[in-house]
């Protein structure tokens, strides 16, 4: 059946599209300026500008904690539609700035925290992102490009005073997932674990298709399923006790929805609303798939963005190298990368082998690891309490380098 010509707009493409996409150099010249301390004297903050390889400007910033002894450090990997220094969203009335949770937790266990903008980004003022894009820098954005990123990041780091180069870590989320596990193949003796969670267990081409189906029905399904049986009744659906159906779907009827004509609208039915898309990420027709970005996705994405992952290799031709501690967290209600992917990867790792990587699940929790709740209440979702666990393990059993 086809979809009513009104119902073919905007509004519908933002819905099967209803979240993001997960949601990713050498020796620089560094000139640090002190940002300031807080009052209470329990944290430093200093500001490091520093060079691309290939010569672009790029603008960081060190949280460490008020001590004379030399300090493991977190540095977190950009993601797919690039981040800036601060990472400053509006919730409510108010805003908030996402790096702030770990240039607060993480110097409470003696550990610093280093961000960086993305190449072409700096901070800005308008919402929802607050950032400004150069997008002759941002289309530099390659894969290659943000792997070489991470690594000319490590090596501005490890020069800072009260930073141990032996205790470095990555933590990458999302496409981040990806760039953390490339740049720490590269330079093995570098880097002293992994951190990633939202793990991007395949490519993206097999990612998409998740994002198109499962992952689409879990974000609409939150809306209608309340007895939770895994699919959207009729009733379910005309009752719209969110007003989701009136607000964006134009109150569409029920059949528009149940492909199949079994009474459900289901993750089958998701697939068969999204056909085009599929269709197009096995055929690189890269017109849709562009296409679906601009109209659907809530982030920027440099040029070539599909083109440049569809050709990469998979995250676990980069973490099968690595003999380091590797801790992989995901929650079950995920609707960017599926949780499958990644109990796949887990199986795969213990036939490897792999004794240092940790996999831990979470019911409940999304792609961030509903790491919003700390913002809105103060209350520390369980994704995150077990990530600051992980690397409060592992810093204790590696000792500082003389």
């Amino acid at each position: 059946m086809r979809l009513p010509q009104s119902f073919k707009s905007r509004s519908m493409l933002k819905v099967c599209a209803l979240l993001t996409v997960v949601g990713l150099l050498l020796t620089c010249f560094v000139c640090p300026a002190d940002a300031g301390q807080d009052a209470q004297a329990k944290t430093r903050t200093i500001e490091i500008p520093f060079k691309s390889h290939d010569g672009y400007d790029m603008f960081g910033k060190l949280t460490l904690p008020v001590s004379n002894a030399r300090c493991a450090v977190v540095i977190y990997v950009q993601t797919a539609e690039g981040m800036t220094v601060d990472m400053k969203r509006p919730i409510r009335s108010t805003t908030f700035n996402y790096f702030d949770l770990y240039r607060e937790k993480l110097p409470e266990m003696n550990v610093a925290f280093f961000g960086y903008e993305g190449r072409g980004i700096r901070m800005g003022d308008a919402p929802p992102r607050y950032e400004k894009i150069d997008w002759d820098i941002y289309n530099t954005s390659t894969l290659e490009n943000k792997v070489r990123d991470v690594m000319s990041a490590v090596r501005v780091v490890q020069k800072q005073s009260g930073i141990d180069p032996s205790r470095i870590f990555l933590m990458g989320a999302s496409e981040g997932t990806l760039l953390a596990a490339e740049a720490a193949s590269r330079i093995r003796k570098e880097i002293a674990g992994l951190v990633l969670y939202g793990v991007m267990s395949a490519n993206l081409r097999e990612t998409y298709k998740y994002i198109m189906t499962g992952g689409n029905f879990i974000a609409v399904r939150g809306f209608f399923d309340k007895d939770k049986d895994g699919k959207i009744s009729k009733a379910e659906f005309e009752a719209d006790p969110a007003k989701f159906r009136e607000k964006r779907w134009n109150n569409a009827g029920f059949e528009v929805f149940d492909r199949n004509r079994d009474g459900y609208f289901t993750v089958e039915d998701m697939g068969a609303l999204s056909k085009i898309y599929l269709d197009a990420a096995d055929t690189d027709n890269y017109e849709v798939l562009n296409g679906w970005l601009k109209i659907a996705a809530a982030v920027s994405t440099p040029k070539d963005w599909f083109k440049d992952h569809f050709a990469h290799q998979p995250i676990w031709t980069f973490l099968s190298q690595l003999d380091i501690p590797i801790g992989c967290f995901h929650g079950d209600e995920d609707a960017s990368v599926p949780i499958e992917g990644l109990k796949k990867m887990e199986e795969t790792a213990k036939k490897a082998g792999k004794t240092k990587m940790e996999f831990h699940y979470f019911a409940g929790l999304d792609h961030s690891l509903n790491v919003g709740l700390y913002f809105l209440n103060g209350t520390m979702p369980e994704g995150h309490k077990a990530i600051f666990e992980f690397i409060k393990n592992q810093v204790r059993g590696k000792q500082p380098s003389n």
